[in-house]
């Protein structure tokens, strides 16, 4: 009997091990029921693929899903997202507003960067306009003149001059002969600034003086023997220039030519310490060489209004 069963046992294993392990030749499975295990949760996001794929037995074609549009990270303040247009930033205050924008003034003394950001130099002082020169010709004591001079600057840059003269020598006089010589004399000068500033800079002058000279002879015990007038008449011209130092501090210097109108040989009485005798002379003609033509010089020193 037991020997029966166990055959019998053994073929319904075997069948029911083959029904378990899968359908059989042409049959479709079925279905296996849902489960909570095979559920997607309600919370899962849309699949990322653009279509759907289609269900198994449908001959549908698959539809475009619409696609969420992207994200982007939060941008830092005064960035456009990608893709934007950049736009140019407000100028901070106290800008200067480019044309047409009406930004308010930059506050007084400041100036926005690429600028020059110091104060601009104030502008120098300007020269003050000079009319009025007082002067003392120093060179004239080295010639028996004691000169001085008067400017005035009356239209642009003309000006003129005005001098007076005292004379207490003269170089064609002899003391060993008792010869001396004493008178005064005036100057006038009208001059042009060649710079266009007057009582500045290079000058260049019309001269023309005139002296009341006469010489003196005298016996050794004072006693006079004859006065002979020698008067000069000089025409010429002088060039130079004047200095400002200190803003009114005047030197001026220059040097020039004239030409003795009345240039001549006069004799004169005199005591001849040699004999005693009293004996007859020529003064001499003016100028370097006897000719009426002399040198005119200027170094003098004041004071410019």
């Amino acid at each position: 009997m037991s020997f029966r069963i166990l055959p019998l046992l053994l073929v319904g294993l075997a069948a029911a091990a083959s029904t378990v392990a899968g359908p059989a030749f042409g049959q479709t499975p079925p279905a296996p029921a849902p489960t909570s295990s095979t559920l997607p949760p309600p919370s899962s996001p849309p699949p990322s693929s653009t279509t759907q794929a289609a269900q198994p037995g449908s001959t549908a074609p698959a539809q475009p899903q619409p696609q969420p549009a992207p994200t982007y990270p939060q941008q830092q303040p005064g960035y456009p997202p990608p893709g934007a247009q950049a736009q140019p930033a407000p100028p901070p205050q106290g800008y200067p507003p480019p044309p047409g924008c009406a930004y308010p003034p930059p506050p007084p003394g400041y100036y926005p960067y690429g600028y020059y950001n110091e104060p601009p130099l104030p502008p120098p002082p300007k020269r003050p306009v000079l009319t009025t020169s007082i002067r003392f010709n120093l060179i004239d004591l080295l010639f028996g003149r004691v000169s001085g001079e008067f400017e005035y600057a009356f239209a642009g840059p003309f000006s003129f001059t005005i001098g007076p003269q005292w004379i207490f020598a003269d170089p064609r006089q002899d003391r060993s002969l008792g010869v001396t010589a004493n008178g005064f004399g005036l100057a006038g000068e009208l001059g042009v600034w060649v710079e266009g500033r007057p009582l500045r800079g290079y000058f260049l002058k019309a001269h023309l003086d005139h002296s009341w000279l006469k010489f003196h002879s005298k016996n050794p015990d004072g006693a006079p023997i004859q006065d002979v007038d020698n008067p000069a008449t000089r025409i010429g011209a002088l060039f130079g220039s004047q200095s400002i130092y200190g803003g009114w501090f005047s030197v001026s210097g220059g040097f020039g030519i004239v030409y003795d109108l009345q240039s001549e040989e006069r004799p004169i009485n005199y005591y001849n310490p040699v004999d005693g005798q009293q004996k007859t002379g020529p003064i001499g003609a003016s100028g370097l060489f006897g000719n009426g033509i002399d040198l005119l010089t200027q170094l003098a020193i004041g004071g410019s209004f």
